[in-house]
């Protein structure tokens, strides 16, 4: 069976349980983007990527390190007066801070089924957050929304801009991804997909992150997330391809993986030394998966509360089961 019908098999098979899939491969003879599901989804549409996002936050901070503004020790208060006195920026960045995944406030919204716990928590919001955060000890690996919110924030502030602008100024444009954006513009909106719940019912509302941008706000397309990849398994020259290989390298151990900034690292069976992320949103799910060894990589977005994680490892021909994750970017992550 060629790479070609093998890819083709597998999104076949997956169309069926989500309402619109898209994947695009890099590195194999089958390169290219293939559309399924219920409804496949028409060119340039916009998927939300959840904590894919986190890699694009990372990278921020990583352009900030190459260009000496400021180091991975450098506490976050340097940037955010608000912030705790004692978290730095590369411990936000690899989840050892000790704050917790999301917080309390959060989780109480989630469990009154409120549609959207993240909207209203602003800036005012996200550090009230913080000053009653039940916090771990720090060093160990514990993935942490609150932490990445708050990253995206000091980066953000210290540039006296938005997160969006800093992203697009930072990554996205310097990358030519045009349809990347936590603040879809009306025009981009009209290509919005609508999320879906496992049964395929369509979700009334899209997350809104706010001053939580940074843990999971991002749109972008299957054609971006491609050039993405691309950028990944290849990366330009210059800072920002310095950035990117900072970022890729292991800064804290795990149990079964290794903490690159932002990105996950499997250490053990069929993904080891892989490049992984996966999202997770009201409706939304995405896996980015990357083999900077050989340069192949895999990345699936769907508009369904249903896992894409099994699927880019499947093409990647890395084995049967997915690797082990952490959970999407949601209140219930």
């Amino acid at each position: 069976m060629t790479d070609e019908d093998h890819v083709g098999r597998l999104v076949a098979r997956g169309a069926r349980g989500h309402a619109s899939l898209a994947l695009a491969t890099v590195g194999t003879t089958a390169d290219g983007i293939h559309r399924s599901g219920r409804q496949a989804p028409p060119g340039r549409a916009l998927w939300q990527i959840g904590s894919i996002t986190k890699v694009f936050t990372a990278l921020v901070l990583a352009r900030a390190v190459v260009r000496g503004d400021v180091t991975l020790e450098t506490p976050v208060r340097t940037l955010l007066r608000e912030a705790p006195a004692d978290v730095t920026l590369g411990r936000l960045a690899t989840h050892t801070s000790g704050l917790p995944r999301i917080s309390r406030d959060l989780w109480l919204a989630w469990l009154r089924r409120e549609q959207d716990p993240y909207a209203g928590v602003d800036r005012d919001a996200l550090m009230a957050s913080l000053a009653s955060a039940r916090r771990r000890p720090v060093g160990r690996v514990r993935y942490s929304n609150l932490g990445f919110g708050l990253l995206g924030l000091a980066l953000a502030t210290a540039a006296d801009t938005s997160y969006d602008a800093i992203v697009r100024a930072e990554v996205c444009e310097p990358l030519g991804l045009s349809d990347t954006t936590a603040t879809p513009s009306a025009d981009a909106r009209s290509r919005c997909l609508p999320g879906h719940t496992r049964r395929l019912r369509e979700r009334a509302v899209a997350w809104e992150f706010d001053a939580l941008a940074g843990a999971g706000a991002l749109w972008s397309s299957i054609e971006d997330m491609q050039a993405f990849l691309r950028a990944v398994l290849d990366p330009p020259p210059g800072e920002l391809g310095a950035a990117m290989r900072l970022a890729a390298e292991t800064h804290a151990p795990g149990r079964g993986h290794d903490q690159g900034l932002g990105w996950i690292r499997f250490r053990r069976g069929p993904v080891a030394d892989h490049l992984f992320h996966n999202g997770g949103t009201y409706g939304f799910r995405s896996a980015l998966l990357a083999d900077p060894a050989t340069g192949r990589g895999a990345v699936a977005l769907s508009s369904t509360d249903r896992s894409v994680d099994g699927l880019v490892v499947q093409v990647l021909g890395a084995g049967e089961r997915p690797p082990p994750t952490g959970r999407p970017a949601g209140a219930t992550g």
